[in-house]
Formats: C-alpha cells, structure tokens, sequence
C-alpha cells in the first residue's frame, strides 16, 4: 500500500481477538478490521499502533506485521511483539475486546526471490515478525521449500516454539547466545558454516550490531541481499524524519519511507546505528 509524500494514512480501528505468550516476554496479538480497505500487506511492511489513546505514552510504536489473514471484508492482522518499555506495557495487560487503532501498513516491503531460488533468512530476537510474513508469503505461493531459516535468540525460553503452528514448514536451525537450545552463540557462528557458492538471496532482520555482522561476514557471498532496518520511529509515515539513517551514496534516508527493507548494496556501516 503506497503513501502519497507528506500525505497522512488512514487510521484504522480494529479490535484484539487473540493475544497469548509466544515465549519469554514475547506475545503474539491478532487484531481484527471489520472492513479492510486496501490491499494485502507485502513481507517487510509495518503498522504505527496506538497504545494510550490521546494520554500519555503520546506517540505510536511500530511494529512488523507478522501475518495477515482475509475474512470477507475484513481482516486479521498479527503481529508479535516483546515487552521492552512502557508502551508494550500497557498492551500486555490487553485481551480479547480491546480497542486499538493503528496507521499502516507502511513503508517498503521485502522484493521476492526469484521462483526457484535458494534463499536464507536470518533473524535474531525481536527481528523475527517480518522475515515470519515473508516465509508465509513464500508457503502461499508453494515456494517454501526455497527457504531456510538461521534464528538466533539469548536462551531457549526467548524462542518463539518452532512446533508452535505459527512457522511454516521451514527448515530451521536456532542458535542461542547461553546455548542453552541449538547451537552456542551467534547467528554469525552458523553463517560462517553456510555454502553461498552456488549462490542465495539473503534476508536478515534483527538488531543492529547483529545485522551489521552480519553485512560484514556475508559481503559478496551472495546473490542478493535484503535488510529491515530497526530505527526509532515517531510518525511512522516520514514526517519527523526522526528515523533518518545513512546509506552507502551518503545521503540520509527515511527508514519508515525508504525502508525499512533496503537492499544491501545500499547501506553502509553507518546504517546501522544502535537504537
């Protein structure tokens, strides 16, 4: 769904049909629209959510839409989320019947693989939701098989459940930092063991120190490669131009706008700044 420059998008009101612990911290929340106005959100999009009405906390959070799911008119859209502040919060305490608005979808999308591709997504902690939505859109068009998965985490009980119904039939390999599940250490630890040879399209999302380690050790190895940046994020629509990162040419551009999915030929070290 694409915004007109400087235009604001439209609010939409929906209510929480689902909300439940994924893992340690993390929820997965379902809200339903009664009538969806547009077209399907694309893998890498996310929504702007309201989580205090006009009091304070004042300004909306961003979250990756995970999933979404048509229903006559209306729509389910999921997102998952991890209680990190004040405003996540508030929406933890939130079940079934709660009220909220959010602007969205917003911002560019992931670029599909070309059909019959092999392609490796990677992500680390909380970056998880949208590289999620792209290998559901992958199982819908009968191209999972494409995909594999590298997903990275502090301890086992910050692991989202593989066997949970939310993952599609992805193979998977998890690794996390006390190894407590999978492999000790870092996603980096089981990219360096990965045949790029052949070549594979990439498509990382986590947090920043991640991504850029990531950028580093896979330089080259790749046929192409995709980002979803994390940045801090007012308006959700390039407004604030609070979310400005800079890219490999050294201009300044809008992660809400531009991004957040940005292909890495275009970024640089200094994109990723910590958040």
């Amino acid at each position: 769904m694409c915004q007109n420059e400087g235009v604001r998008p439209a609010r939409t009101e929906a209510t929480v049909s689902l909300h439940e612990t994924v893992a340690a911290g993390t929820w997965r929340m379902i809200l339903s629209i009664p009538v969806w106005p547009g077209d399907d959100p694309l893998p890498g999009q996310f929504l702007m959510l309201r989580v205090a009405g006009d009091s304070d906390p004042l300004l909306a959070r961003p979250f990756g839409i995970s999933g979404f799911d048509r229903r006559q008119e209306g729509a389910d859209v999921e997102i998952i989320y991890r209680v990190v502040g004040r405003g996540t919060g508030i929406m933890e305490r939130w079940g079934p019947g709660q009220t909220a608005a959010f602007l969205g979808p917003l911002g560019r999308g992931f670029v599909l693989p070309p059909e019959g591709s092999s392609s490796l997504l990677v992500a680390g902690g909380a970056g998880l939701p949208p590289l999620l939505a792209l290998a559901r859109k992958m199982e819908v068009l009968g191209r999972v098989d494409e995909l594999s998965l590298i997903y990275g985490e502090a301890s086992r009980d910050r692991l989202v459940d593989m066997v949970s119904g939310i993952f599609p039939g992805i193979k998977t390999a998890t690794c996390t930092e006390d190894g407590s599940c999978g492999t000790p250490g870092l996603v980096t630890g089981l990219l360096e063991a990965e045949e790029f040879g052949e070549g594979r399209h990439l498509f990382v999302c986590g947090p920043n120190p991640m991504m850029k380690s990531v950028r580093d050790l896979t330089a080259d190895r790749c046929l192409s490669a995709q980002y979803s940046l994390e940045a801090r994020m007012a308006c959700g629509f390039g407004v604030c131009t609070g979310c400005a990162v800079k890219v490999s040419s050294g201009d300044y551009v809008r992660v809400c706008r531009e991004g957040p999915v940005f292909d890495g030929n275009d970024l640089s070290q200094d994109s990723f700044g910590e958040i």
